[in-house]
């Protein structure tokens, strides 16, 4: 008799990752589920998720199965990581995308831990994601979801060959439909859950709003607006309070639309423009890796995407070295906010990608 395959599966009380534990044990793996407690125990009972109601039906559906589940705190890590990156990010004039963050630090780290401490084969996330296995390079592959609707390999694009091998991603050939369909078959309690559209741990008013609460000893200073040619407009009451392509609470009237085109965090100056000035030719992107190590990028054009369920542009890679890669849009393109991912795409597989830091 084959000796089952164990496997971890994080479990965070959505349909999503129900349903991939109930798939996995449905093929036979030795299912343990764990659910990860990220938030600061005060937000608990408010967030829209990772939150007490979420651990108790991850403890629902795991009962259903007959699967162990455990509670793992790794709230320390994730404040770390996550939560003070966002508020940084923002005091340093970024827009971060505080989910690339948590897959990057803490959502497959933790899981891969417990893994090796419970000798288990592989992990597995509830996220929408193919994973293929190329026997010629003897690598694996990351493909975007048959689901387009809710593919989410823009969030994923930094996972390595090391982890790919121990990670399992069952939903990636399934609509979110289906899925659905199978959890309420299954007997389920959150089949119909609505999916959690909101940053976590921003519980209650704006980011805005958050990252002041939250700043710690970091000072939030007052500056200056000002138009493209450096002439005074107005006066801020900080920079986290504005974006790149803002168009909206900037506070200054005017006979054109103004848009954020510039933030100086040195200056604490915001310029604004007209939204032509927005466009970009060039994005320097740090942090970047690629699923394939031995991946060439260097003079390849790519469809790009720098934010999340846009429509890919194409762009090429006219620089290198190992602190960035240059990217070059073939047409100019506009809301391209430092802090945000690119994430390269060749077809349906995802090359890689990394952070904005430019965009000129």
């Amino acid at each position: 008799m084959a000796i089952k395959k164990r496997v971890l599966v994080g479990m965070s009380g959505g349909v999503d990752s129900s349903a991939t534990a109930a798939l996995l044990k449905k093929r036979g793996y030795d299912v343990i589920g764990f659910t990860l407690q990220l938030l600061p125990k005060e937000q608990e009972t408010t967030s829209a998720c990772c939150n007490l109601g979420a651990v108790h039906d991850a403890k629902r559906v795991a009962a259903k199965l007959n699967i162990p589940h455990y509670v793992l705190n790794i709230r320390d890590t994730f404040k770390h990581h996550v939560i003070d990156y966002f508020v940084d990010s923002y005091l340093d004039g970024m827009t971060p995308n505080p989910c690339v963050e948590c897959n990057r630090h803490i959502k497959f780290d933790a899981l891969m831990e417990k893994a090796r401490e419970l000798d288990a084969d592989f992990v597995a996330t509830g996220h929408y994601l193919r994973r293929v296995y190329n026997p010629h390079t003897k690598q694996y592959m990351m493909k975007t979801a048959y689901d387009g609707n809710k593919d989410q390999s823009y969030f994923l694009y930094m996972l390595t060959q090391e982890t790919l091998r121990q990670t399992l991603f069952p939903l990636g050939k399934f609509t979110k439909p289906q899925i659905r369909q199978m959890a309420t078959e299954w007997g389920l309690i959150n089949a119909n859950k609505a999916d959690s559209q909101e940053i976590c741990f921003v519980t209650a008013g704006t980011y805005r709003q958050y990252v002041e609460e939250n700043k710690g000893q970091r000072p939030i200073e007052k500056g200056f607006i000002v138009d493209m040619s450096g002439t005074i407009l107005g006066q801020h009451e900080g920079i986290h309070r504005f974006t790149i392509g803002q168009r909206k609470g900037i506070g200054i009237a005017a006979a054109e639309p103004l848009y954020v085109v510039g933030i100086d965090a040195k200056e604490k100056r915001v310029t604004v423009g007209p939204r032509d000035v927005l466009k970009s030719h060039d994005i320097h992107v740090a942090k970047w890796t690629t699923v394939n190590p031995d991946e060439i990028l260097l003079g390849r054009t790519f469809d790009i995407k720098t934010r999340y369920q846009m429509a890919p542009i194409k762009a090429s890679i006219t620089a290198v070295s190992e602190s960035e890669i240059v990217m070059n849009f073939l047409s100019p393109q506009a809301f391209q906010s430092p802090g945000q991912s690119a994430v390269m795409y060749d077809k349906d597989r995802i090359v890689g990608g990394g952070v904005i830091t430019t965009a000129t």
